[in-house]
Parts: C-alpha cells; sequence; structure tokens
C-alpha cells in the first residue's frame, strides 16, 4: 500500500513538472515547416549567397575594415537587415543583389546573356553497354561574344565554332 502511494505520488510530481514547462499558446511549427519546404528553392539560393557576402566581409575585414555594420552603412539599410541577409532569410530583389555586389565589389549571380543551338558531333563508342553511336546532337550552349570553345570529341581538342 505504502508503494502504491508512492508512485502515485511520484507521478502526480512528474504531473506538475510537465505543466509547467508547457506553454498554453499553440506551436506553429507544423506551418513553418510547410512554408520552409514550399520556399526551399530560394532559401537554399539564399544561404548560399549569405555565404559569399560573410566570407567577403570576412576577406575586407583587414584591408577595408569591412563588418555588416560598415556594409549596413554603405546600402543605406539597418544592421538588422544585413544580419537577415547573412543569416539566409531574406528573399532578395534583384536590386539589393545588385547593391551588395557593389558595395563588396564581387559577383553574387552570374547570368548568361546569350545561348544558341549548335551541332556537335557525337561520336563514341561504349565497350561496356556495346554502344556505338555516329549521330550528330543540336544542344543549347553558352557562348560568349557569339563565340563557343568546346573539346571536340574526335580530335580531343579544343576548338572554337563560330
Amino acid at each position: 500500500m505504502k508503494h502504491l502511494a508512492y508512485e502515485l505520488t511520484m507521478k502526480e510530481t512528474a504531473r506538475e513538472k510537465l505543466r509547467a514547462i508547457v506553454s498554453d499558446e499553440t506551436s506553429d511549427w507544423l506551418e513553418e515547416a510547410k512554408w520552409r519546404k514550399e520556399n526551399r528553392d530560394w532559401l537554399n539560393k539564399s544561404a548560399k549567397i549569405a555565404i559569399k557576402i560573410l566570407r567577403e566581409i570576412r576577406l575586407q575585414k583587414e584591408s577595408k575594415g569591412m563588418s555588416q555594420k560598415v556594409l549596413a552603412e554603405i546600402l543605406n539599410v539597418s544592421p538588422q537587415y544585413i544580419n537577415k541577409i547573412v543569416k539566409g532569410q531574406e528573399n532578395l530583389s534583384l536590386e539589393t543583389i545588385s547593391k551588395l555586389e557593389k558595395a563588396l565589389g564581387i559577383v553574387l549571380i552570374e547570368v548568361s546573356v546569350i545561348q544558341k543551338t549548335q551541332e556537335i558531333p557525337t561520336d563514341f563508342y561504349n565497350p561496356t553497354f556495346g554502344i556505338n553511336r555516329n549521330n550528330t546532337q543540336k544542344v543549347a550552349a553558352q557562348t560568349i561574344d557569339l563565340k563557343t570553345e568546346f573539346v571536340s570529341q574526335k580530335t580531343g581538342k579544343e576548338e572554337i565554332a563560330a
């Protein structure tokens, strides 16, 4: 009987401790998790940009005295906003990205300007699978000054296609 009373007392003590730490507010962790999943793409890109910015701030700290606070002053924004950027929690506009690039003297995002379709010979033989292809494919190739560099699969040499 004494043992049973002791167990009931311990259970009640445990319940009291649990009630003391449990919040009366409902948690919205599920909604936050759904939001993170829906926004995963831009959040990942934002995190990569944040890493580049932090790395550059660190590199420029000694030579230019760069810090998050100095960057905020250059961009005429609050230090809290820079903090959100470097945490990868801000959906940056192209305008903001451009201002960051100019202030830090770095490129955060590159956009290829011109693409054209060209025919590249795809002659190859794969003995593992017994595949022998002798044809030409049309592929999109990034171009700079309307010329594309590629390595010829026939000669193994770098060639420039006009």
